[in-house]
């Protein structure tokens, strides 16, 4: 004990210096007083009792809890798959250490004094997030050209898709045009003339809209727009000639969603379950136009589709994203509980959404939902939804991705990030993942690692 005693203070001066050096949020917690310094027993075994978060990306910090460590890190040596984590801070009974790039999911392996214990839980390790802005200026108004001078006016939830050369297209609502922008940022106005309202078919030089509310794109690059105001549902070649797929005839038609396998379209309406019963308009390839419904009314907000032809809804009145099988029309719930709100992550029923709107698959199915916070039937907008969120394929595990539980503009890191009120979402053939950033009038970009 004595000797103990002695190699203690002996190690307190160097201890302390290391502790003053932390580069992290968690230096206050190591700043200990001499007394409480410790120096590994190499007589005893040591454990790891739990560890805090249990999941996370590059540079997540964790904190791993048990006893017998030491408040010198250079004698703890900290593996995942066979890849050093840096520590950095130690004492007793807590050490944080920081996750690498590239780490893949494993136990954790800690060694000390040529001893080695193993965590029996895994750390899964997740993509690192990092959001961007693609384009906008971030305040309301009209300009095109460069991503930083290109203005947008998204007074009203509005959605996006992209074409098989990796151009975003945008209903633009409150302009009253489509815009396009390039993979480098660059926005253009690809139909409509911005601020004047109409309903007229023909060339990108003479084509009017009337508050377009969402786009998709098929297999060929043809542009579908749900051109609410008008009650139309306009189709735009890639050459930007405008024409409408049935008249007049869609009630406020708000969400569009494409198979691009069948060339079948999907339309939501903004009017609710009063006007029509919560169904979706079909729209074959031949013409032939249906109205669908399931065995609850449901309110999207965004739609899309799977590659097995299921159409995946982000319902927005109810908080719940569904997965309706379009041979039969049945209603699968994804995740949420109907009536239940909040931004938990979890498994299936065990997350919450805030009244979610945009919404997008990628390659391998995993969905992905923009959190809006915004219902349409009435004013309030919650901050806590302002946030994008995955939804794992074949297990519906929740997790999010970017943003958090307050608005603003931030870009950075998933965590870090904010966005206010994101309503659009759109996913590249690289992964790469686009939100329309509604309250910042900006097009955000999330790449994943």
């Amino acid at each position: 004990m004595k000797r103990h005693k002695m190699m203690t203070a002996i190690f307190y001066g160097v201890v302390l210096l290391l502790q003053l050096g932390l580069a992290s949020c968690k230096e206050e917690f190591f700043q200990q007083k001499p007394e409480e310094l410790y120096i590994h027993n190499s007589d005893a075994s040591f454990v790891i009792s739990k560890f805090s978060p249990m999941e996370g990306s590059e540079s997540t910090e964790i904190t791993i809890y048990g006893d017998n460590y030491s408040s010198n890190s250079s004698d703890i040596s900290v593996k995942i798959n066979g890849k050093p984590l840096e520590v950095l801070g130690a004492n007793r009974k807590r050490m944080i250490v920081k996750v690498p790039p590239g780490l893949g999911t494993g136990i954790i392996e800690i060694t000390i004094s040529g001893k080695t214990v193993r965590s029996t839980e895994p750390f899964v390790y997740t993509l690192k997030r990092t959001v961007s802005t693609l384009a906008g200026a971030g305040v309301s108004g009209f300009a095109d050209g460069a991503a930083g001078v290109a203005k947008f006016d998204f007074k009203s939830n509005a959605g996006m898709d992209m074409d098989s050369k990796g151009n975003l297209y945008v209903a633009d609502i409150f302009n009253n045009c489509i815009r396009k922008i390039t993979p480098d940022g660059t926005v253009s106005t690809f139909v409509g003339k911005p601020g004047v309202e109409g309903y007229v078919n023909g060339n990108k030089d003479v084509a009017l809209f009337n508050h377009p509310m969402d786009v998709a794109v098929d297999k060929d690059d043809n542009l579908y727009v749900a051109d609410a105001w008008n009650w139309a549902v306009r189709k735009v070649t890639p050459d930007g000639v405008v024409s409408s797929i049935r008249g007049q005839a869609f009630a406020f038609p708000q969400g569009l969603a494409i198979n691009k396998n069948t060339g079948v379209i999907y339309i939501s309406s903004a009017l609710g379950a009063n006007y029509h019963g919560g169904k979706i308009y079909e729209f074959s390839a031949s013409g032939v136009l249906n109205e669908r419904g399931v065995d609850v009314p449901i309110f999207s907000g965004g739609m899309t589709v799977d590659s097995k032809g299921n159409l995946i809804i982000a319902d927005n009145v109810s908080s719940v994203i569904y997965s309706v099988n379009t041979a039969t029309w049945t209603r699968t719930p994804i995740a949420g509980v109907a009536g239940q709100t909040g931004s938990a992550d979890g498994v299936g029923a065990d997350a919450r959404f805030d009244h979610p709107w945009g919404i997008a698959v990628d390659s391998g199915d995993n969905i992905y939902v923009a959190g809006c916070g915004h219902r349409f039937e009435g004013p309030e907008i919650s901050a806590s939804a302002s946030n994008i969120r995955m939804i794992e394929v074949g297990t519906n595990k929740v997790s999010t991705i970017a943003g958090g539980d307050t608005q603003g503009f931030t870009n950075g890191l998933g965590g870090v990030a904010r966005f206010a009120v994101p309503t659009g979402i759109a996913i590249g053939s690289d992964g790469v993942i686009y939100v329309l950033d509604k309250g910042n009038h900006r097009i955000r970009k999330i790449v994943s690692e």
